[in-house]
């Protein structure tokens, strides 16, 4: 099964500075996602892509075919597109229309090694979000950390820059999840805040529809960019906290932007989490 594109999201994937997320999962269903900004339409059922500094991704895709995309852009349109990936071409023409992109062609630190595609097999409802229900989500996630819980740990896992950089509502913020089908699903979710060196919180309203497969006890990845533009990615478990909100508790932070992409934040020591 096959679905297209309309013209709106065509031409919304089409933009090169459009922040765009590929969730991908390992052999044990783990998800990871990470910003591929080259992602763009080849056609209507086709999205390609540029393969550049992601390792893990592209060692998770040699386990697991079914991948997400989901992208949002600056008026806060956006979706999540479901797809199995087809594979990687070193030459031909999906190769040369990502060489061709502004971000490969004055890259800094090197071309794509290769260009992979993804055959669209379905695309959720089309979300648009406005202004204040982001500002109104970060506030509420700011300000309601959840029932009093409390939790002792050995490590803190975000470094001060990275609770940073979760912290900032001019931010894009993505959670990704196994579903219910099986697949890696990767939803942007911009009220996600941190409530503790190892613990994001979240409103689930108003992308709720979108988070009905994510399961008490799942392993979550979520990950941030900013407008630098400098990206992170955290693993974790999740926790419903509320019928309103939801909580990621955290095991491992990584670098998600050149040039370290992929190498593993090596956390700090702590003591008492105080979530009450």
């Amino acid at each position: 099964m096959t679905a297209q594109l309309d013209d709106r999201l065509f031409e919304a994937l089409k933009g090169e500075m459009v922040p765009k997320f590929l969730a991908t999962q390992d052999e044990s269903g783990v998800p990871n996602v990470v910003p591929i900004i080259t992602i763009q339409p080849y056609d209507r059922e086709t999205l390609i892509f540029g393969n550049f500094l992601m390792d893990k991704t592209e060692k998770n895709l040699q386990q697991s075919k079914d991948v997400s995309v989901t992208f949002i852009t600056e008026n806060l349109f956006g979706a999540t597109i479901h797809g199995r990936f087809q594979g990687f071409q070193k030459v031909g023409e999906y190769a040369d229309m990502i060489s061709s992109g502004a971000f490969i062609r004055y890259n800094a630190y090197t071309g794509i090694r290769n260009a992979g595609s993804i055959k669209i097999s379905d695309i959720s409802e089309v979300f648009q979000l406005s202004k204040l229900d982001v500002l109104f989500g970060n506030l509420a996630s700011k300000l309601r950390r959840g029932p009093g819980r409390r939790q002792t740990r050995n490590q803190a896992v975000m470094h001060p820059l990275v609770m940073k950089k979760f912290g900032l509502i001019p931010a894009v913020k993505v959670i990704a999840f196994r579903d219910d089908r099986g697949f890696p699903s990767a939803v942007p979710v911009m009220s996600v805040q941190p409530a503790a060196p190892d613990v994001l919180v979240f409103q689930k309203k108003p992308m709720g529809p979108y988070l009905k497969d994510l399961r008490e006890n799942a392993r979550v990845a979520a990950c941030v960019i900013t407008m630098e533009p400098v990206a992170f990615q955290v693993k974790g478990t999740y926790r419903d906290l509320s019928p309103k909100q939801g909580a990621i508790v955290l095991d491992q932070a990584f670098h998600a932007s050149p040039p370290f992409v992929g190498k593993e934040i090596i956390p700090k020591k702590m003591t008492i989490v105080d979530l009450s």
